[in-house]
This record gives C-alpha cells, structure tokens and sequence, in this order.
C-alpha cells in the first residue's frame, strides 16, 4: 500500500532506485581478524632485533563506500604479551619482565578516530602498555578484496620509557637495547556479521 501511494504521488520508480543504490554503497560492516602479523623491531649496543606474534585479535566496524574504506569506528586490539617472540629465550624473559608482564598481560589499542589521505588511513587511538595508557598515531593502509576481506598493514614508533618501560639489557648489563622501537602491524580481516546499513 506505502509503495502504490509513492508511485501514484508522482515518485518516480528510477529515483527509488537511486535511492536504494546509495544506501547500499555505504555499507557497515563488523569485521574481525583471522590472519594477524605483528612485529616490534628495535636496535641493540650489539645487534638489530625482533619480536614477533601471530596471536592476537583485532575487530572494528568498518563502513565501506564505492569498495573503499570510508570510515572506521570501534576498532580493538588485543596483543598477549607472552605471544611475542624473538626466538631468544633469555630475551623473551627480559623483554617480558620490562613489560610487566605479570600484572599487565595485553597490549592493547583502542581508535579514537581516523583522517584519511588519500589511499591512506592515520588512525588516532590510544595505547595501553605495561598499564600506561598514551595516544598515538597509526599510519594504515588498508585494500577491500574482491572477496570482501581486508588487508590491512598499519605501522608506528615511539620510545619505550613514554611507557615507563625500562629498555631491556643482557649479558649482565654488557648488551642494551635502544629507546626506540617500531611496531608493524599485517592484518586481514573478513565479515563478522551480516551486512548493516547506514
């Protein structure tokens, strides 16, 4: 009955179509991660090093215009910090002791919001390590597949002691390791929901 008043009113069916297109151009989607790289990397008085994990989650709403990412709104990142590995025993358990590992067993990242330039996303949020809590800013590149997944790949530095955390040492003391460290995120994400509409 709705849809017989509009036409008989004069509405054009074509219009209703270009309505329903728009509607469905900006789609909201929850998307949670199923294949995740995360990879710290800093300097040392001796050697270059690593750390790596292959364990942590990450999921957000993101809405998606003409197959772009258009905005992203509640996005979480959960790291357990005992999935971090160097492949290194003895560094493993000191990089654990200078994260505090025992009270606090997430790194975790939160976005507040987004500013995008051009085919790139600067995530603003917030960054919980070691129970201290900073905002920082997330460079992000992410591509919608044509199989409507995600691939993400986002990076960022910053120092430890922002974090008051303690650069680690080795070797008795002999081998220490540099303030500053850069964090490297790979991501892929596929559709955790059906589709919603804005």
């Amino acid at each position: 009955m709705y849809m017989t008043n509009i036409i008989s009113k004069g509405i054009p069916i074509v219009f209703l179509l270009m309505i329903s297109q728009v509607v469905l151009a900006q789609q909201v989607d929850i998307y949670k991660s199923y294949k995740t790289t995360l990879t710290i990397s800093g300097t040392s008085t001796l050697h270059d090093w690593t750390m790596t994990s292959e364990a942590f989650t990450c999921q957000g709403n993101f809405k998606v215009d003409n197959n772009k990412i258009a905005d992203v709104k509640g996005l979480t990142l959960l790291v357990p910090v005992r999935t971090l590995k160097s492949g290194k025993g003895a560094m493993d358990k000191n990089a654990y002791a200078a994260l505090k590992e025992e009270k606090h067993q997430q790194i975790q990242f939160s976005l507040v919001s987004i500013k995008q330039q051009g085919d790139v996303l600067l995530c603003q949020g917030n960054l919980t390590i070691a129970g201290v809590t900073k905002p920082v800013e997330v460079e992000t590149n992410c591509v919608l597949q044509a199989d409507q997944t995600l691939q993400c790949k986002s990076k960022t530095q910053f120092k430890m002691t922002e974090y008051k955390v303690e650069p680690p040492s080795f070797m008795f003391g002999s081998v220490t390791t540099g303030d500053k460290i850069a964090i490297e995120f790979q991501i892929s994400f596929k559709k955790n929901n059906p589709t919603n509409t804005l």
